[in-house]
């Protein structure tokens, strides 16, 4: 029986280290943040995407901030507390801007005029903080309904607008006839 008890007291140790350890460590990760969010548009839109943590300063002259599109594409940067746009990425000129909100914490990337090829995965990535915000864009192809899909090709046939007035006459009571044959 003595032997199993000397035994005993060290696993019991172990086990209680390795406890500690482990909440320790879970703990660290919680405090560098990761999160991830999906945000739809539709294309020609804009959107705001948002990183924020408690940490963040937005006064602080020490404050990096950069976003990336697809981990490759250089979308923005904030380099000490400035903004830089030198490696901006050509497709992102003019149509990309860093929000600041007024409460400490959040930054904003501000998207306009959306295309497709702006789909993807952005990421928030504040060094001094160690945090890693990434955030689904999903651009969804804009859709114009069928009567004004056919006015359209109707006006670019050269036709005018008289016959345009026509077919926004014509079109509901087509449908209204239909609906009562």
């Amino acid at each position: 029986m003595l032997i199993r008890q000397r035994y005993f007291f060290p696993v019991q140790i172990f086990f209680i280290v390795y406890r500690f350890c482990f909440i320790c460590v879970l703990t660290l990760l919680i405090d560098a943040v990761s999160l991830h969010q999906v945000v739809e548009s539709v294309e020609g839109g804009s959107v705001n995407l948002k990183c924020s943590h408690k940490n963040i300063l937005l006064e602080d002259k020490h404050l990096t901030v950069h976003w990336r599109h697809n981990d490759i594409r250089n979308v923005f940067d904030i380099i000490r507390g400035k903004v830089s746009i030198k490696e901006q990425d050509p497709a992102y000129k003019n149509r990309a801007e860093v929000l600041h909100e007024q409460l400490k914490g959040h930054v904003f990337l501000k998207l306009t005029d959306l295309q497709l090829s702006d789909r993807g995965t952005y990421l928030c990535f504040v060094p001094a903080l160690g945090i890693y915000h990434s955030t689904q864009l999903v651009v969804k192809e804009r859709t114009l309904p069928k009567y004004e899909a056919i006015l359209v090709q109707v006006r670019s046939h050269g036709t005018g607008t008289r016959l345009g007035r026509t077919l926004h006459l014509l079109i509901p009571l087509t449908g209204l006839i239909l609906h009562f044959i």
